[in-house]
């Protein structure tokens, strides 16, 4: 229960929705420029946003499937047009990429060959 309890931790949910929904919106009501507001909000922000997701989710031990939550979360705004629809489906397969990217680092080797002692003809109990 208290892994359940880690891993559905209100205050990192509720950053998905105010960053994939309510912050572009806000972002878009503002004067700036547009290439300023697709540098900061969608590439830096997110982006960042993509890889703390991945690593906390990781660190959680959550399952890989919660990976596609915030693409999702950030497909609605999209679909709510409130980011353009040119770069918006190439954003949210990119965040999911850094999401997998991060929730998978780490994990490239055997955490435990330095301690395995070979034997001649396979592995033998000691």
């Amino acid at each position: 229960m208290k892994r359940f309890n880690k891993t559905f931790d209100w205050r990192f949910w509720i950053f998905m929705p105010i960053l994939g929904i309510l912050f572009p919106y806000i972002i878009n009501l503002t004067k700036l420029t547009a290439n300023f507001k697709i540098i900061v909000s969608l590439f830096i922000i997110n982006m960042v946003f993509s890889i703390v997701a991945g690593r906390f989710l990781r660190h959680t031990g959550a399952f890989w499937v919660l990976l596609l939550v915030w693409p999702i979360i950030f497909l609605i705004s999209v679909w709510l047009q409130i980011n353009s629809t040119f770069y918006g489906y190439y954003l949210a397969l990119l965040y999911l990429i850094l999401e997998i990217f991060a929730f998978t680092s780490g994990q490239e080797e055997e955490l435990d060959i330095d301690k395995q002692i070979p034997i001649d003809g396979g592995f033998g109990e000691v």
